[in-house]
């Protein structure tokens, strides 16, 4: 017996899976399991992602849907870690929770190997051949923490939103596990399908559409700051001409954070989009003339699939206000700065493909060195080149570390510089020398 076992913890992933499985992605199998997943602090309050407006059809993709908070209760799927000796038994128990026999065949396909509950059923179905799925920008960024080494073998390969056309993403890169895109054709038709069975509240005249995230939340601004933000956006968007704006916020907003943007722009109308439907849903059924945000994949998804202009605002603040560098959200902003033109009518730094893939690769060597040790020589060169380029997204402090072009200069020893240089360590040499014969 061979078995699918779909890991999904948003609405956002399940259409994903669906248009992969649409396009033939995934083989024929006896039976294919949809696990969901709920990761939010308090998920006894909030949705499964299954139960999201216009997924019902998309269900009839599986055989059987299953809760993994259920299952796992009363642990937190966040929480869910077990150890390399108890993994083995949470594997028979979950086979037996699941009514799977112990002797089939396997094949995982999980959202993420960055963290818990993805990372645990990797880890946890030991035997398991897995694909890695990712529906954001952060597949174009290097892998944040390394797996175990049995676990990346058994990866065979990253499927993903072809967000960005000719970029490819890094990945798990050092394991050899190669990328597979998502047609598109297959994506924007199972957004429609959402789309029509949902029945989004969209604007019957032309509009601009404002996306919100919950940036407060994930400690990268403080929420005045994001309200500001917000209300940036909408004055962007009025200053563009665009006399209807409509306001998207994250599902995770807090309401009082949108009273400013709401305010923002006293010669625009502005309204506020509250249906619980992915921006790419509004897209399918009237897209905007324009989208703007800091760095939501809305962004690019409506640029990409639907051909709708895309400015961004704040990514360089939000940048500075990672809390480590090697944070996943680096590259996404990376991209977002370096690729789309700026809300405040400032035109995109890098207009071609094989430039933004040198940018990305260089900024992924300076996040994850030691897991890509054969980039080092191209960033070198690249920083080398443009260092204003990567001003934003790679600061000094972390090139002077790596020794790389345009980082702080470092006072070192006489050894130390020696070390450096042939030609300082001669010249070191006949120094020491000199100063033994003046001595004497």
């Amino acid at each position: 017996m061979r078995v699918q076992l779909f890991e999904a913890s948003t609405s956002y992933q399940l259409m994903v899976l669906a248009a992969a499985i649409d396009a033939g992605c995934f083989e024929p199998v006896d039976e294919r399991l949809l696990l969901v997943s709920v990761n939010t602090p308090v998920p006894e309050v909030a949705s499964r992602p299954d139960e999201a407006p216009g997924i019902d059809s998309l269900l009839g993709r599986f055989d059987r849907v299953l809760s993994l908070n259920d299952l796992l209760a009363p642990v937190h799927p966040a929480a869910f870690r077990p150890r390399q000796g108890e993994q083995p038994l949470f594997e028979r128990l979950l086979r037996a929770a699941m009514g799977l026999p112990v002797d089939a065949a396997v094949e995982l396909v999980v959202e993420s190997v960055q963290a818990p509950p993805s990372r645990s059923l990797l880890n946890v179905f030991g035997g398991s051949a897995a694909t890695v799925y990712a529906e954001g920008l952060m597949s174009y960024g290097p892998t944040r923490d390394p797996l175990p080494p049995q676990a990346g073998s058994r990866v065979r390969r990253v499927l993903h939103l072809d967000l960005v056309p000719g970029l490819e993403p890094l990945l798990l890169t050092e394991y050899g596990v190669p990328a597979e895109a998502v047609p598109a054709d297959a994506f924007r038709a199972v957004v429609a399908e959402v789309a029509a069975a949902a029945r989004p509240t969209v604007p019957d005249e032309p509009y601009a559409l404002v996306l919100g995230q919950y940036l407060a939340q994930l400690g990268l601004l403080s929420d005045r700051a994001e309200a500001a933000l917000m209300a940036d956006l909408v004055r962007a968007a009025a200053a563009a001409g665009h006399r209807l704006i409509a306001v998207k916020p994250h599902p995770s907003a807090p309401p009082d954070a949108l009273d400013a943007a709401l305010e923002a722009a006293p010669g625009a109308r502005v309204v506020l989009l509250t249906d619980p439907v992915p921006a790419e849903a509004l897209c399918a059924v009237r897209p905007p003339e324009l989208v703007l945000g800091c760095f939501s994949t809305g962004l690019v998804t409506a640029a990409r699939y639907w051909s709708v202009p895309a400015a961004s605002l704040g990514a360089e603040r939000v940048l500075a206000a990672l809390p480590r560098f090697e944070d996943s959200n680096r590259v996404p902003l990376a991209i977002v700065e370096r690729w789309l033109p700026g809300a405040d009518g400032r035109p995109a730094h890098l207009t071609d493909h094989a430039a933004l893939q040198r940018f990305v690769r260089t900024v992924g060597y300076a996040m994850q060195w030691r897991a890509h040790p054969e980039w080092r020589e191209d960033a070198a060169a690249a920083l080398a080149e443009d260092p204003a380029a990567y001003a934003a997204a790679v600061p000094r402090e972390r090139l002077r570390r790596l020794a790389l072009p345009g980082g702080w200069p470092v006072a070192l020893s006489g050894p130390a510089f020696a070390r450096t240089s042939p030609m300082a360590e001669r010249a070191l040499g006949a120094g020491t020398a000199l100063r033994r014969r003046l001595t004497r």
